[in-house]
């Protein structure tokens, strides 16, 4: 069964009706209601989405689970250029809910888990933290070639980024001091 609800925060009670029908909760979220995506992407980023499913299911050892599959594509600055870069999404997680540590570590086999605040779940907070967490430690254009950096070393321009040090530091240029 499929809901097309757009839920801020799932309850208790509701996260176990939904775990119990097998049903299926699919957002569309555009990235600048994620403040912690927002926040690595450059300022004025194209507006970017992604789409999430979140099915939810019985699990092992009785605990329930969430299948998360989001596509889509996140905003970043590329490290080599300081440009922007469009970084694609695809995700497929299997999670485990869980109401606390506790019951985290007393699962037989390691699950991906999601720790519900006070029995709740959050899904935007849930489909940020994944993305997050599959996002590379230091994006940059896969190719040098779409890079900015390239444009400007073939444009001839010459690119100091640490030309006013001295003077920010008040030492001056003592590169000609003996």
């Amino acid at each position: 069964m499929r809901t097309a609800m757009v839920a801020g925060c799932i309850g208790s009670a509701e996260l176990e009706d939904l775990v119990a029908r097998g049903a299926t909760l699919d957002l569309s979220v555009p990235v600048s209601s994620l403040l912690r995506l927002v926040a690595l992407g450059p300022s004025g980023a194209e507006a970017a989405h992604l789409t999430a499913r979140f099915t939810f299911q019985s699990g092992s050892e009785g605990c329930p689970q969430l299948r998360l599959i989001v596509a889509g594509a996140v905003p970043l600055v590329c490290q080599r250029c300081m440009e922007q870069l469009v970084w694609p999404v695809a995700l497929d997680v299997l999670l485990t809910m869980v109401r606390n540590d506790a019951e985290a570590s007393g699962l037989s086999d390691p699950f991906e888990t999601v720790l519900l605040a006070d029995g709740e779940l959050v899904p935007l907070q849930v489909l940020e933290d994944e993305v997050l967490a599959a996002l590379p430690l230091v994006p940059r254009h896969v190719e040098t070639a779409l890079c900015g950096r390239e444009v400007r070393a073939n444009s001839g321009e010459m690119h100091r980024p640490l030309s006013g040090l001295a003077d920010l530091l008040g030492r001056g240029d003592r590169q000609g001091d003996e």
